[in-house]
């Protein structure tokens, strides 16, 4: 397995957090009146999500597993085979399922539940971070 190709989606990861967290200190309502801040931060969203699918279909296809038959099971077949905990594995399926509808609109965005994403959720992603690094990056670092 190519590490280096893990390492680098994690880094551009950790880059789209560090702008995320940048805009978590944006007041709801500053928020609610900005489209601009609305896209950049729905944008950013999706790539971070993105970059997880990402990550997960390499690992998926490098360890052997069984291909999900839909784009947002790939956190459960990484559930499921202990890739990543199952607990982690359930919250990344609905992230999965809020990328689709911020990348395909088949639903009206919610900028409260988007608002709401961005203040309670970033976490799952540093989650999903430290467990693919402690199972597959030697030294424990993202950083190249």
């Amino acid at each position: 397995m190519d590490t280096t190709v893990i390492a680098m989606r994690l880094k551009k990861l950790d880059d789209y957090l560090r702008g995320l967290r940048q805009m978590q200190a944006i007041p709801l309502d500053e928020y609610m009146d900005d489209d601009n801040i609305q896209t950049i931060v729905e944008r950013k969203l999706q790539l971070a999500i993105q970059v997880c699918m990402d990550i997960g279909s390499y690992l998926i296809g490098q360890l052997g597993l069984t291909a999900p038959d839909e784009a947002e099971n790939v956190f459960a077949v990484l559930g499921r085979e202990g890739v990543i905990s199952r607990d982690l594995a359930r919250r990344m399926v609905g992230m999965v399922r809020f990328r689709n509808i911020l990348v395909h609109d088949y639903l009206e965005i919610d900028s409260h539940i988007v608002y709401n994403n961005l203040a309670e959720e970033l976490s799952d992603f540093d989650q999903f971070s430290q467990e693919v690094i402690a199972r597959f990056l030697p030294g424990g670092s993202s950083a190249e």
